[in-house]
C-alpha cells in the first residue's frame, strides 16, 4: 500500500485559492453579462398591500423591518411614494404599464388591461435588451402577465413556490390561453359567483378537496404558525417563497428585468410563532378617526388595534426571511450590476371603521407606498423627500437601460435615477370598482395630491363630497379644510374635474 505524504505547509497555502473558487465564480458569472453589454439588471421586488406608514425607516415606532433597514442603508429611499391605485388590479396595473387606471382601464379585481394597452408594458419596454421574466403570487395580477405574454420570456406559475395548487388556468393545457382560462374556468365554473356556486358540483367538491388540504398543512405547521399558514388563496411558507426567489434569480442570465410580485403582507396576517406576540404589549393606539360615510368595515377601534398588531407581526416574519434574499442579492453580485426597486402596488389601512382596502376611500395608508432603489456603486442611504409616482417606475427603468422613453407612458423619471424634484407636480389616483370598465367613468373616487395639499373627490349615486388636507400640517388627514376654504381648493377641483372629463371624452370602448 503507498502511503501518500502530509501535505506540505506551501501546498495548503497554494490550494487555499483553488478552494474558494466555488464561492466566487456565482458572483463572477452573475457580472459577466454586465461585462459583456454594459448593461445593468432590473429587479421589481413588490409587496402586496404594503403601508409605508408602518415601516421604521418612515418614523413608524415598531421595528417591524430591520432586514429592510439595513437595505435601505445603501439605497434611495422615497419618502412621499404614491399608487395610482389602492388595490391590487388598478395598482399592479399602473406600475407595469407606466398609465392611469382610466387609460389601462383595470377598473376592477377581475379586469383585464384593455387591448389597445397591452403592449405598453415594462417588459415590451426593456424585451429588446433584456430577457424578461414575470411572476405574481397573486392571481389578480397573474393575469396581466398573461395578456403580456408576447413579451415575457419567462412566466413562472402563480403556484410556483405555494405547498398546495388549485389554480386551473396556469395548468399546462392551458398556458397559452391563461386569461381566457383564468375568465372560463377559475371564475365561472371553480368558484363563487356572488352568493352562488358557479358550478353545481365542481365548485363543492374543489372546495371540500381544498379544506381537508389545508387543515393537513395547517397541523403540520402548526409550530412555525400558529394562527394558521400564510394564504394567497393557496397555503405556502415565507421561507420557501424568498428560497424560489433565490433559485429563480441565480438561473438568469444577464441582463435580466424580473418583476417579482409577493403576497406578503396581504391579508391574512399569519405571522410566524417568533414574532406573533411581539407586538402585544408596547401600548401602541392610534388616536381613532370618525367612520366615514363611505366606509363598509365597521370597525370599531380596539378591532382595527388588533388587525394593526397582526399586520406589524406578519411584516417582521416577512422581512426575518427576506434578509437571507437581501444578504443573497450582495453575495452574488447582483447588486453590483442591478437596479433593485421594493415597492408596493397598494397601502393598507386600518382607521375610519376600515380594515383592509377594499374601500373607495383614498387616504394616505391606502396610496403612501415604499419605494427604495438600490443602485450599482451605492454606498451609503440617501433620502428623497420629493411626491413621486408608481407610474414613474417604467420610465425610470428604459431610462437606466439606455432605452428612449416610451411614449406612452405617463410618469416621469426619478429624482437621483434622472430625473429632477418637481414640488408641484399632479399625481392622481383613482378607484372606480363601481365604474364598468367600458364605460366612461360616473362612480368614482379621485384622489390629486399637488404640493403638500390633497384633493380627493368621491362622485357616486346619492353621494358628492370634496375633502381637502394640508398634508404637512396634518399627514394624518384629519382636519377636512373644504367646507372652511374651499376657494383655496378651486384650482385643484378644476384641474380633478378636468382630468374626469378628458378621461371620458378620450375613452373608446
Amino acid at each position: 500500500m503507498t502511503i501518500q505524504p502530509p501535505i506540505s505547509r506551501r501546498d495548503f497555502f497554494k490550494w487555499i485559492p483553488l478552494a474558494a473558487l466555488p464561492m466566487i465564480s456565482k458572483p463572477l458569472q452573475k457580472l459577466t453579462g454586465f461585462v459583456q453589454s454594459g448593461m445593468p439588471n432590473i429587479i421589481v421586488l413588490v409587496f402586496d398591500a404594503w403601508a409605508a406608514g408602518h415601516l421604521p425607516i418612515y418614523g413608524y415606532p415598531r421595528d417591524t423591518m430591520p432586514h429592510l433597514a439595513r437595505f435601505a442603508d445603501h439605497s434611495l429611499v422615497y419618502h412621499h411614494h404614491i399608487s395610482a391605485g389602492t388595490f391590487t388590479a388598478t395598482g399592479a396595473a399602473s406600475l407595469l404599464t407606466g398609465l392611469y387606471p382610466w387609460d389601462h382601464r383595470a377598473l376592477h379585481i377581475r379586469s383585464g388591461i384593455q387591448d389597445s394597452q397591452i403592449h405598453h408594458n415594462l417588459f415590451n419596454a426593456l424585451r429588446s435588451s433584456h430577457h424578461t421574466l414575470g411572476y405574481s403570487q397573486n392571481k389578480f395580477a397573474d393575469k396581466f402577465l398573461y395578456q403580456f405574454g408576447d413579451s415575457i420570456h419567462t412566466h413562472p406559475p402563480q403556484g410556483t413556490f405555494n405547498l398546495q395548487h388549485l389554480s386551473t388556468y396556469d395548468l399546462p393545457p392551458f398556458r397559452k390561453d391563461g386569461l381566457i382560462a383564468f375568465a372560463a374556468f377559475e371564475e365561472n365554473i371553480f368558484y363563487k359567483v356572488g352568493d352562488y356556486d358557479a358550478s353545481l358540483f365542481l365548485a363543492p367538491i374543489l372546495r371540500t378537496a381544498s379544506l381537508y388540504k389545508r387543515q393537513l398543512l395547517n397541523n403540520n405547521y402548526m409550530g412555525q404558525y400558529p394562527k394558521g399558514l400564510p394564504d394567497s388563496t393557496e397555503l405556502f411558507l415565507l421561507g420557501d417563497l424568498v428560497e424560489g426567489t433565490i433559485a429563480t434569480l441565480d438561473r438568469i442570465e444577464s441582463p435580466f428585468t424580473a418583476y417579482l410580485h409577493f403576497y406578503p403582507p396581504h391579508w391574512p396576517y399569519n405571522p410566524t410563532a417568533q414574532f406573533l406576540k411581539v407586538f402585544r404589549t408596547d401600548n401602541l393606539h392610534p388616536d381613532p378617526k370618525p367612520a366615514h360615510p363611505l366606509s363598509t368595515g365597521g370597525y370599531d377601534q380596539e378591532t382595527l388595534d388588533s388587525f394593526r398588531e397582526k399586520y406589524d407581526a406578519y411584516l417582521a416574519s416577512w422581512d426575518e426571511k427576506l434578509g437571507r434574499l437581501f444578504d443573497y442579492l450582495e453575495g452574488s453580485g447582483l447588486t453590483d450590476n442591478s437596479y433593485i426597486f421594493i415597492t408596493s402596488d397598494h397601502g393598507e389601512m386600518f382607521e375610519r371603521g376600515i380594515s383592509g382596502h377594499t374601500t373607495p376611500l383614498i387616504y394616505s395608508p391606502l396610496v403612501h407606498i415604499p419605494l427604495l432603489v438600490s443602485e450599482p456603486g451605492r454606498t451609503a442611504r440617501k433620502d428623497i423627500y420629493t411626491k413621486t409616482s408608481s407610474l414613474d417606475l417604467l420610465p425610470t427603468m428604459a431610462h437606466l437601460c439606455g432605452h428612449a422613453l416610451p411614449a406612452w407612458a405617463q410618469g416621469q423619471l426619478l429624482p437621483s435615477l434622472g430625473g429632477q424634484p418637481q414640488p408641484d407636480r399632479s399625481i392622481f389616483t383613482l378607484d372606480a370598482k363601481d365604474n364598468s370598465a367600458f364605460r366612461p367613468l360616473s362612480e368614482y373616487s379621485i384622489a390629486l395630491t399637488k404640493g403638500h395639499f390633497r384633493l380627493t373627490h368621491y362622485h357616486y349615486p346619492g353621494y358628492e363630497s370634496y375633502e381637502f388636507y394640508d398634508l404637512d400640517l396634518d399627514p394624518e388627514e384629519r382636519v377636512d379644510l373644504y367646507p372652511s376654504h374651499p376657494v383655496a381648493a378651486r384650482h385643484m377641483q378644476d384641474e380633478l374635474s378636468e382630468t374626469i372629463l378628458s378621461a371620458n371624452l378620450s375613452f373608446r370602448p
